[in-house]
């Protein structure tokens, strides 16, 4: 088996003029990196965040397509399996260096690795790499050896282990490296003022010739979105990633600026905690599921998106032909609701909200339809970004929350989420179905049966209700006619060796 050998599909963008070299380009972002910029430290990447900044410092081993989760070479030059999907083969491309000079080869691959996996670096990554092995076998060769088969690793390496640091960095300081990040990117930092901006430079030793075409790149942080399109809009930026909600696709076109987007699969959902009451029980998650109605809710939250009907993309081959989310049922979840007051038990939760708008109206919507049916109370926390981190995603101290998980391809993410063993299973999630089928979707190479696999997990997650889908996920980067060469990455981050300033 082979992988990461293809081009990659098209992002959906206007007709462009060729970039030419050289010039300055800004680029308008929601949040700081508050954590730094360590990739082994770093874990939850968005394209309004973390995911854009790495992609120009550290560029990528390999990469995955934002809408068909394919697979294609960055840095990494090949990527293959042996027959069972326990060996993998890593080759890089020759000659590629840090921008420190020091070279990227396979022992350095080795080293980002096993850093990762050590107990010592408490990566959020680590379990990724549980029980697996690294081996230099030559200078551009990297041999993994995983503790148990899986044929599509490629999509793991390409969304969650793609970018590497210099190891002499590393090891010189290791906190330090997380401020002052070196890599093997088109961009090397230059300066970094906190919650204002970080501007980059052309990494001279960059592997492709002629690449980037920018002289210099800088990240604005702006909080708010449309602000982050103003900016734009006003010309202080060529390009502004305006986060979850797409109502801003139109308010970007309204301004006369162009949208580079790509369809995914997933998006947002909501997540019930099902480790901790009240949605330990199965009965208080689908009492608050059907009394819902997803396309309702869709266009309130975000106005002119629409319901995903599915864990899955449009264009993904395990997308059923009919929705699978449960219908509105309002006597229904009555009935459900009565049953758990009259056992002494009446439903009553928070629900934990990033502070952004389109969550906000998620968390308010919840809030006024639940609100209509009795012995029910639902309370409202609107959190900023650490806040929600620490409470949700690190200690998992809620009982509703909401995230975006783009599912392109069903590995890795849709293993993660709902895996019992998976790192952003937040909702402590546990069927041992689901676990067989997620590993049989994960170690097969038969698409038929990968159908049959994802197929089960759906069908089992769509009872369970441990999570709800509820908009359609669309990634993109609104941007001025000047900026060209965007393509969208992974979860809609932009490759930036192929940016440049060419139209009027």
């Amino acid at each position: 088996m082979s992988a990461a050998c293809s081009p990659g599909a098209q992002t959906q963008q206007a007709a462009q003029p060729a970039p030419g070299k050289g010039g300055t380009a800004t680029v308008v972002l929601g949040v700081e990196a508050v954590r730094g910029l360590d990739p082994a430290q770093l874990f939850n990447l968005t394209p309004s965040g973390d995911a854009n900044r790495l992609s120009a410092i550290f560029g990528l081993l390999f990469w995955s397509d934002a809408s068909t989760g394919e697979v294609s070479p960055g840095l990494g030059e090949s990527l293959t399996a042996a027959e069972d999907g326990k060996v993998w083969t890593m080759k890089l491309r020759a000659g590629l260096k840090f921008s420190d000079g020091t070279p990227l080869d396979a022992e350095a691959v080795k080293f980002n690795y096993d850093r990762i996996a050590d107990p010592k670096t408490r990566s959020p990554l680590a379990p990724l790499v549980k029980g697996a092995t690294f081996r230099a076998s030559d200078e551009r060769t990297l041999v993994i050896e995983l503790a148990r088969g899986n044929l599509g690793f490629d999509h793991v390496v390409a969304t969650s282990l793609a970018f590497v640091g210099s190891p002499a960095a590393i090891r010189k300081d290791a906190a330090a490296f997380a401020q002052r990040p070196v890599g093997a990117g088109p961009f090397m930092l230059r300066e970094w003022v906190r919650d204002d901006h970080m501007t980059l430079t052309r990494n001279p030793s960059y592997h492709q010739q002629g690449a980037p075409l920018l002289d210099t790149l800088t990240f604005k942080v702006i909080a708010d979105p449309a602000q982050r399109i103003n900016a734009v809009a006003s010309g202080q930026a060529q390009a502004a990633v305006p986060g979850s909600d797409l109502s801003f696709v139109q308010r970007a076109k309204g301004s006369g600026l162009q949208v580079t987007q790509a369809a995914a699969g997933g998006g947002p959902m909501l997540i019930f905690n099902t480790a901790r009451a009240p949605f330990d029980d199965a009965k208080a998650r689908k009492a608050v599921v059907l009394a819902l109605n997803t396309k309702e809710m869709a266009q309130i939250v975000d106005p002119g998106s629409t319901t995903p009907g599915s864990l899955y993309g449009a264009s993904s081959p395990f997308r059923p032909a009919a929705s699978v989310l449960p219908a509105q049922n309002v006597a229904e979840a009555q009935r459900l609701l009565d049953e758990l007051a009259a056992a002494g038990e009446p439903l009553s939760f928070t629900v934990s909200m990033p502070a952004s708008g389109f969550f906000r109206r998620t968390a308010e919507y919840l809030q006024s339809r639940l609100s209509t049916l009795r012995n029910i109370k639902v309370e409202i926390e609107v959190l900023d970004n650490a806040a929600l981190d620490r409470k949700v995603f690190t200690n998992r101290d809620f009982a509703l929350s909401a995230q975006i998980v783009p599912v392109a391809d069903p590995e890795p993410n849709l293993y993660k989420l709902l895996h019992s063993g998976g790192q952003t299973n937040y909702m402590g999630y546990a069927n041992d179905e689901v676990d067989a089928a997620l590993d049989q979707g994960r170690d097969s190479a038969d698409e038929a049966t990968r159908r049959e696999a994802y197929t089960t997990v759906e069908r089992l997650v769509m009872t369970d209700l441990p999570v709800l889908p509820y908009r359609s996920q669309i990634a993109y980067t609104v941007h001025s006619a000047k900026l060209t060469g965007l393509t969208l990455q992974g979860d809609g981050a932009l490759l930036y060796d192929r940016l440049g300033l060419g139209g009027s």
